[in-house]
């Protein structure tokens, strides 16, 4: 009886509990799957297929690496300069927002904030349009400055609501002991800016890593493919000699490491940024 009042007094808790737990187990399950694939060998795979594997293996891991590590480097250079690049413009442009009164600003501001509002699928062809016209097409900046571009309006609402929280009083102090507009910038706005700046270097660079479709679409030659693109290529052409899915899913995991680092190196900081009330969730 005891127990059944329990349960009748704390419903809703218990339900939401529950809830919680189907999802942790949704979203945990295909994680557990990925790894515990990765060490299977084929025979085991096939005979097992849920369970955990007989023998650990790491040849799947090795075979994975030397498949997609060239393409890791290609993702690495595209990727790191597409984020220096959003945040560098973007810090600069809404920084300028922040600090300089020019004719037509707020017209100008909200001109950018539009483009929030437009899909990216619909400018697809005439952006492919533009990259073959400049000569950029089977070329890695054919990826990234198309993708800089995409992402200035984002990068400059976000650091703008952000940069317009910091006092005026403090930049005007700064700009009396003789500091330059780019001192002020780079010494007192970015530091103070540091939690937010670092949301969108997490951002942006999840992003980069994981964009599949532009990257298909501009770089022909395989040698130039990011590791998205090879990633696909791998799945399909190892499953159909094997009908396995180990060595493709070793490199998901491998092609996941440099994510999980960035995030460890700042994970505390992205927290405060999406919680320091820049981000209106």
């Amino acid at each position: 009886m005891k127990l059944l009042k329990i349960i009748q007094k704390n419903y809703v808790e218990i339900m939401i509990s529950m809830i919680v737990v189907i999802l942790l187990v949704l979203s945990f399950y295909p994680l557990y799957m990925l790894v515990i694939k990765s060490f299977k060998t084929i025979s085991d795979d096939q005979s097992n297929p849920f369970g955990l594997p007989l023998i650990w293996s790491l040849e799947n891991y090795q075979y994975a690496w030397i498949v997609i590590k060239p393409y890791m480097l290609n993702s690495l250079f595209v990727t790191i300069i597409q984020t220096v690049g959003i945040v560098s413009i973007g810090s600069f442009t809404a920084f300028a927002f922040v600090r300089f009164n020019f004719p037509y600003k707020n017209v100008i501001f909200y001109m950018i904030i539009s483009l929030l509002m437009m899909p990216g699928i619909v400018t697809l062809t005439s952006q492919y349009e533009l990259v073959n016209k400049l000569g950029l097409v089977n070329s890695h900046w054919g990826v990234i400055l198309p993708a800089i571009a995409g992402s200035i309006p984002f990068a400059t609402f976000l650091l703008r609501t952000s940069f317009s929280g910091v006092s005026t009083e403090l930049l005007d102090a700064a700009t009396i002991d003789g500091a330059s507009d780019f001192q002020v910038y780079y010494n007192v706005m970015l530091p103070i800016s540091k939690p937010i700046i670092w949301t969108l270097i997490i951002t942006s660079f999840i992003g980069g890593w994981n964009d599949y479709l532009w990257p298909s679409l501009v770089l022909l030659d395989e040698k130039l493919h990011t590791l998205p693109i090879a990633l696909v290529n791998f799945t399909t052409s190892y499953y159909g000699m094997t009908g396995g899915y180990g060595a493709p899913f070793a490199a998901y995991v491998i092609s996941s490491l440099p994510l999980l680092i960035v995030f460890l190196l700042a994970s505390k900081q992205f927290i405060a940024g999406l919680t320091s009330g820049s981000i209106k969730m």
